[in-house]
Formats: structure tokens, sequence, C-alpha cells
């Protein structure tokens, strides 16, 4: 009687300890990595409101970018933005504010990849010389996800007016179910 509530406890303990997982990853070293952000990114330029935007075309456009980190990722988001803004808005970017008709503040709220694990797996075992633990699937769905989020004012110099437009977000993601032994494709990237 005393081994079976023992056994209880230990599969208790075990599920409870292995249900999820969260993690960030800022290092964009795998190409899914890359892909995830660059397409939430994509998403998130694609998802811009004609209403917001229509006025552009042949407006003389400055804009101001905003990211609390990684100089790299917001260069890249930018050049999407702008790109969206001249060829879906025929918008004509300016380098400098004083040439402007109209500044575009973006800020990006959120740039990067996510992952989480949801399931049962066995807690990690630590093996000398591997670095890290390794723990061992028993029925896990591993979730990745890139997400990209913004908001903007636009400030009409001409006019002397600002708006302020409705935050944007974008969520592109890949998903597996991970068993024992295989691991199987929910869905993946296009």
């Amino acid at each position: 009687m005393k081994k079976i509530y023992l056994l209880i406890l230990a599969s208790a303990a075990m599920i409870i300890i292995s249900c999820s997982a969260r993690g960030v990853n800022d290092e964009y070293v795998s190409s899914t990595e890359q892909r995830l952000v660059s397409q939430s990114i994509d998403k998130l330029c694609k998802m811009l409101p004609d209403k917001d935007f229509e006025d552009l075309r042949s407006a003389k456009v400055f804009v101001e970018p905003f990211f609390i980190s990684d100089p790299q990722l917001l260069k890249f988001a930018v050049k999407r933005f702008e790109m969206e803004l001249s060829y879906r808005f025929g918008a004509e970017l300016v380098d400098e504010p004083e040439g402007s008709d109209i500044i575009i503040s973006v800020f990006f709220n959120s740039i990067g990849t996510d992952t989480d694990d949801f399931g049962i797996k066995t807690p990690d075992f630590i093996i000398p010389g591997v670095g890290g633990g390794l723990g061992i699937d028993i029925i896990t769905v591993d979730m990745y996800h890139g997400i990209s989020e913004m908001y903007y004012y636009i400030s009409d110099r001409n006019e002397n007016t600002v708006r302020r437009g409705e935050n944007l977000k974008a969520v592109i993601r890949t998903d597996k179910l991970s068993l024992p032994v295989i691991s199987i494709p929910i869905n993946t990237l296009e």
C-alpha cells in the first residue's frame, strides 16, 4: 500500500514538473528561427490598414522607428515597413524629417521568437560532458512562434494633425507532436 502511494506521488510530481515549459530565443541561428521572424514581420506589414495610409500617395514620408533592442532586427523590420509604404501606398520616402510632409513614428513592441511545449515528459537528466539536460518526451506538443507587434503615430506636418494607429500583431507558428521515438509535424512554415 505504501509503495502505491509513493508511485502515485512520484507520478504526480513528474506530471506537474514536466507539463509546460516556455522559452524565448534571441539568437536567430537556425533557418526556422529566421523564417519565423521574417515571415511574422512580412505578415505584420501586410496587415497595415488601407484607411490609415491611403492618403500617402506621393506624400514625402519620413519613418521614425523605435524598438527596445537588437538594431539588426529593427533595420530589417523598418526596411520591410518602408517597402510596404512605398509599394502598396505610393509613399515617397525621405531621409530627413525636415523634408517630409508626414512623419510616421513606428513603435515595435515585439520582434522575436518564442518556444513553448505542453505535455508529459520525463524530468531532465544531467549527463556529464553533454551539457544541459536530456529529457524524454512521452507526448508533447512543441510550439515555435515568430511574433511581431507594432503601433504607430502618423503626424501630418501640413495639417498639423497626429493620429494613432491600432496595435497590430502577427504570429507565425510551426508545431510538432513529440513522442518517445518520433516527432510528427502538426503544421509547418510555408
